[in-house]
């Protein structure tokens, strides 16, 4: 027959006894009643959602990410096969609550966040405006290269300055496009009358973006293009906003952080 204890002396008595024989103690602790009133509100979860803005698949497509950890690339988690410049497992983004971090950036190509405000950027960076990746560079970074020729052991001509400024438009797989640079402090960058001009990039403002020697870095400031600058993702872990843009490949993504 099952037991039971009593909690004051030590006595064990018969399940079915309320009182212990020896001390007279209830040998059963009431049950309190379940509490009035509304049940208690669980916190909401809310939604991490990246919407595409542009790129491999149509405009407005949204993507839904769960908690934990979601993969993005040419496979995985939130695939893309189609995405000419993506690597099979391209970056790692977290989610915790309505929070999204970038956690791992392994793809070659990178992964580019829009920037809100003037940043300082070191020699040999790459950013992506318009439609074109740009490589920039302090002058004393640039490659110098030795060209064979027939012209004579003595050249006469004026020697220039050292150019402060180095912008290289970036082609498929690497190669160097359209170049610009200056002996001055500041090269602007845009569709037309800019130091670097790319008037038939259909992304790219008029005015699009200012380059600037600043402490011996490179400070890169946004002049109010419509469609955003972006630097290299670089140090991890970045955390985002809501509304924040983001190009991993050739898609551009906007973040959307909604509580719901």
């Amino acid at each position: 027959m099952s037991q039971i204890v009593c909690s004051h002396c030590g006595a064990s008595w018969p399940e079915a006894y309320q009182f212990c024989g020896r001390c007279g103690s209830a040998l059963r602790t009431a049950v309190p009643p379940p509490p009035s009133g509304p049940a208690p509100i669980v916190a909401a979860v809310g939604t991490v959602r990246l919407v595409v803005l542009r790129g491999a698949v149509a405009e407005g497509t949204r993507h839904d990410l769960a908690q934990g950890r979601t993969v993005i690339g040419k496979s995985g988690d939130l695939a893309f096969p189609s995405d000419p410049i993506l690597s099979t497992h391209h970056a790692v983004f977290e989610r915790r609550g309505t929070t999204l971090r970038l956690v791992e950036a392994s793809g070659r190509s990178g992964c580019f966040h829009r920037i809100r405000e003037p940043d300082r950027v070191p020699s040999g960076t790459v950013l992506f405006a318009g439609e074109q990746y740009l490589l920039v560079r302090l002058g004393d970074r640039a490659p110098g290269e030795t060209v064979s020729s027939d012209a004579p052991a003595e050249v006469f001509g004026t020697p220039l300055p050292p150019p402060h400024l180095h912008v290289t438009q970036l082609l498929a797989g690497g190669l160097p496009g359209r170049v610009a640079s200056t002996d001055g402090e500041v090269l602007t960058v845009g569709r037309e009358n800019c130091d670097l001009s790319f008037p038939l990039d259909r992304y790219m403002s008029g005015r699009h973006l200012r380059l600037e020697v600043v402490d011996g870095e490179i400070q890169v400031t946004d002049v109010g293009s419509l469609n955003g600058t972006f630097l290299r993702a670089k140090h991890l872990p970045l955390e985002f906003e809501n509304r924040d843009e983001l190009m991993i490949g050739t898609l551009l993504f906007r973040v959307d952080l909604l509580p719901d």
